[in-house]
């Protein structure tokens, strides 16, 4: 029995209808919200483990609840919209988004997409801790340090981090990052990863437009460099 509780953000009748008998039929917790403002007080008090998205809201858009919940919460987020511009879809990404789907949507595509997202944000534990310069990463408690201090990453952006530094000095492709970030079946392309590996460098690099850890291999893909010292750490 699943015990993960879902919040679905739509103002649409129909479509909200769809979503929570799909959800309650793989027996998750249904949580329903039709604006922004409820939207942001369910996902507060509630803390689900996913939050389904809609971008057209009667009190604003998507992209703002989005951007506004990822400041305080790494939750899976995944849009559930009719905007199916490749510009709308980044603009999602930026905001923190994991996955996108366009309306109309396959009930049981959706569902697959849910619980993907939530296999790949479980993870394995692997218990321990490694330290690359000023970084921490903790495979734990699936969080990352710079200088001590706990860093606001968005759920893909671990998955792309620990993804590179579990395979240091490899070049990554593109489409092996799509794979295991997004899945054979996600929303996501060269821009995509692009642009998640851009808000990355951000977060983690000192100097982004120089960046000392990821960096790209042209033609190939990503390589995150890591100099072992010489005493093997």
């Amino acid at each position: 029995m699943r015990n993960e509780k879902i919040l679905i953000v739509e103002d649409d009748i129909d479509i909200m209808e769809v979503l929570s008998l799909t959800i309650a039929k793989a027996h998750y917790t249904v949580l329903k919200a039709i604006s922004i403002a409820q939207g942001w007080h369910m996902a507060m008090t509630e803390q689900p483990d996913l939050i389904l998205l809609d971008v057209n809201l009667p009190d604003g858009t998507g992209f703002e609840l989005a951007k506004k919940i990822r400041a305080q919460s790494d939750v899976i987020i995944i849009f559930v919209t009719v905007n199916h511009f490749i510009d709308q879809k980044l603009e999602g990404f930026e905001v923190g988004a994991d996955d996108y789907i366009t309306k109309p949507f396959i009930p049981k595509e959706l569902l697959a997409r849910v619980q993907a997202n939530l296999k790949r944000k479980a993870g394995p534990k692997k218990g321990n801790i490694i330290h690359i310069d000023n970084l921490a990463i903790h495979y734990d408690e699936k969080n990352v340090y710079k200088d001590g201090v706990l860093l606001n990453l968005f759920t893909k952006e671990k998955l792309l981090l620990f993804y590179l530094i579990e395979h240091a000095n490899q070049v990554i492709s593109v489409d092996q990052l799509i794979d295991h970030v997004w899945g054979r079946d996600g929303v996501a392309d060269s821009k995509t990863v692009s642009v998640h590996i851009s808000t990355l460098r951000r977060k983690i690099e000192d100097t982004p437009a120089k960046p000392k850890w990821i960096q790209t291999v042209r033609g190939f893909g990503y390589q995150f460099v890591h100099k072992k010292k010489s005493d093997g750490s």
